[in-house]
């Protein structure tokens, strides 16, 4: 099942795995530097801010009754800005087993986390106030970090466990233009791509004929057949098939047709998702096109997915709850 369509660090961690890109303010090495044993009593942490994080537990952390912040070490760079996308590397441990569940230096990309609100109160606490080159620490719940107890099973920590979140707040990076409005725009038909299917079963977009979306248009929708089913809402529970193309791509960068259809909380998927497919009833057909706000920003996912990339996505809605 691919994991491309989720849209943060929060949603199972998976997608926002990206490169970190060219310094537009941070720190200098001298200030950017923890000590050898810097963190809370029950875990310490080293490493150089933005190049390495070794914890070393001395016993669990006991779960909070609510999240609370310490800044490890002080950035010297610029205030870190409403609506800032700040290219951060991620360390989650488990403070119940004592063990790592996540660490963007062992993938070895930063990934870029909107300051604008929409990745929960955790990392709301997380930004407040901090500056470029800083490390901050969590200690929350897995329910406060994650939201619901299946996002828990599925990072593999217990739905009761603490979790101790240290986040690498290392510079500003690009953003994406701002769409017009955050709202979905029914269309004709002829100003998207058709689909190609073969079998009934979509296998790609043609593009002839279609020019080029400026990034700041906001999300375009065409139902290509209208199902008789209830109508999603933005809380659901989706399951669905679906084709994404990126503008005049020869084949999709991923599908779920040949394979299984892909369930998730509309909620933890990218933002695109949530607009374009609000209200839509279910059994139906629709191509949705998302502007890179709404999807990968400035970094884009992989090699197959540039930065600022427009997406095209055929989604067939086969249950929502």
């Amino acid at each position: 099942m691919s994991r491309r369509l989720r849209r943060s660090a929060l949603a199972l961690l998976p997608v926002l795995l990206l490169p970190s890109l060219a310094a537009c303010g941070g720190s200098s090495d001298s200030t950017a530097k923890s000590s050898a044993s810097t963190g809370l009593s029950q875990v310490s942490f080293s490493g150089d801010v933005g190049k390495a994080l070794t914890a070393t537990w001395k016993s669990t952390v006991a779960k909070p009754s609510s999240t609370t912040v310490t800044t490890l070490v002080k950035g010297t760079g610029a205030p870190i800005a409403a609506n800032d996308s700040v290219s951060t590397y991620l360390w989650i441990g488990d403070g119940t087993t004592k063990k790592q569940t996540f660490s963007d230096y062992d993938n070895g990309k930063a990934e870029n986390l909107p300051n604008d609100g929409q990745l929960g109160a955790v990392f709301d606490k997380l930004f407040a106030d901090q500056t470029y080159g800083s490390r901050v620490v969590a200690v929350t719940t897995a329910k406060d970090l994650l939201g619901s107890d299946t996002a828990a099973t599925q990072l593999g920590v217990g739905k009761d466990d603490s979790l101790v979140v240290v986040a690498d707040l290392v510079k500003k990076a690009p953003t994406s233009p701002t769409p017009t409005d955050d709202k979905v725009h029914d269309v004709s038909a002829s100003m998207m791509p058709k689909v190609v299917t073969k079998g009934g079963k979509p296998t790609g977009l043609d593009w002839t004929g279609i020019d080029k979306a400026d990034p700041s248009t906001p999300v375009q929708r065409v139902i290509l057949t209208q199902g008789t089913g209830a109508k999603v809402k933005a809380t659901d529970t989706v399951t669905v098939n679906y084709l994404g193309e990126t503008y005049g791509a020869k084949t999709p960068f991923d599908e779920s047709y040949s394979k299984q259809p892909y369930t998730s909380q509309l909620s933890q998927l990218i933002k695109g998702w949530s607009i374009g497919l609000s209200g839509v009833t279910v059994g139906s057909r629709v191509l949705l096109e998302i502007p890179p706000a709404y999807g990968y920003g400035a970094s884009g996912s992989g090699s197959t997915i540039p930065g600022n990339a427009t997406l095209w996505f055929v989604i067939d809605v086969v249950k929502a709850q």
